[in-house]
């Protein structure tokens, strides 16, 4: 019975030791890096380039890259870039239609010989399919004024439910509900933009803060 036992122990310890290996092997694989994202609105589509720097591979085999969608994948590929452009595209718009709202990307390396893919590091913001500047403009919604020197004022014959201020840099800078009125005077001079879902539709648009 202490022989079975002390079998069963040692089979058991093995197991962990092996986890432990594996899930540290997991944590040293090499993330991909510097992910960015550029959205922009050509009547009537939406283009966009996903991409990132390659990770060094030195420590195993790099075979492709798992894309997410918040934290549901979206497609394995093995191309280091997801486009859809004027000039030709690895994937449909359709990238940009996810449960009828914005969403965060994360893009993970996997490994061969492991099977295992890296934590990611990097994400990127989405706001959904953009609308034309010539939409934003149009009378039933209004960013006034435009350079500002900090209050802001949106006109909008439909209700607003939330509006995103983004950097250029795409890092989201604050968040307002329901509101008409926007102070941006304690942020630095620059280009930032404005995203605003309503009861009806989504906007964005560039403002000039001096």
């Amino acid at each position: 019975m202490y022989e079975i036992t002390h079998k069963i122990m040692k089979k058991l310890i093995f197991i962990i030791a092996t986890f432990a290996v594996v899930q540290s092997s997991f944590g040293q694989l090499n993330p991909i890096n510097n992910l960015e994202w550029d959205h922009w609105y050509v009547t009537p589509n939406n283009y966009f380039v996903l991409s990132w720097d390659n990770p060094d591979p030195s420590q195993d085999t790099l075979v492709g890259y798992n894309i997410y969608r918040n934290a549901e994948l979206y497609r394995f590929q093995i191309d280091d870039n997801l486009y859809h452009t004027e000039a030709g595209a690895n994937c449909g718009e359709d990238f940009l239609v996810f449960n009828g709202d914005d969403f965060w990307i994360h893009v993970t390396a996997i490994y061969n010989s492991t099977l295992l893919e890296s934590d990611y590091v990097d994400s990127a913001y989405v706001v959904g399919h953009l609308i034309g500047v010539n939409d934003i403009t149009h009378p039933k919604l209004k960013f006034f004024p435009n350079p500002t020197s900090g209050k802001l004022k949106i006109d909008s014959e439909s209700d607003i439910e939330k509006i995103i201020i983004i950097s250029s840099s795409g890092e989201i800078i604050d968040e307002y509900k329901k509101s008409k009125y926007l102070d941006l005077s304690n942020l630095p001079r620059g280009v930032y933009f404005l995203t605003v879902w309503t009861d009806k539709n989504v906007f964005s648009k560039p403002i000039i803060l001096e």
